[in-house]
């Protein structure tokens, strides 16, 4: 059975804006914690359904992961969903949802639904230090993304 997690945070910025940074997989290193190194990112381009994302990380600076995803939704300017194809998950499916609020306003939304492992102790690690982890790197990557949209307004 999946958990779902959810972060939402105001932005400055128009939808249009919030949703042009994070369709663009090369902007990940602005938002990533400094305790996670990408080692080599691989993408055609900005979102666009079907297309891949292959990342080679390094997490606490010495644990290696490798995530190859795929952009399952893409619809300009609210959504955004990409899905794993291959990584520490059995299920990860990640949404990036942007609420107008005004010209320069929305509110970003990312629920991630996701199942490390298919057994009771794989739920056990989910709920609990998957969650923890998921709530400290989205209170980061929010941080970081209503920094990055203030300054490029």
């Amino acid at each position: 059975m999946p958990s779902i997690f959810h972060a939402s945070t105001p932005l400055r910025a128009s939808v249009e804006a919030a949703f042009e940074f994070h369709s663009d997989p090369r902007n990940l290193t602005k938002v990533m914690p400094p305790t996670l190194t990408l080692v080599s990112l691989k993408t055609d381009g900005p979102a666009q359904e079907g297309r891949m994302i292959e990342l080679h990380c390094r997490d606490w600076w010495i644990i290696p992961m490798h995530w190859t995803c795929r952009w399952k939704t893409v619809q300009p300017p609210d959504l955004l969903v990409d899905e794993i194809v291959e990584g520490p998950f059995t299920l990860f499916i990640h949404e990036h949802r942007f609420e107008r609020r005004g010209p320069d306003e929305c509110v970003m939304h990312d629920t991630v639904t996701y199942q490390w492992g298919r057994s009771w102790w794989g739920r056990l690690v989910s709920e609990t230090g998957v969650r923890v982890y998921l709530t400290l790197l989205f209170k980061y990557r929010h941080h970081r993304t209503r920094k990055h949209l203030q300054e490029t307004a």
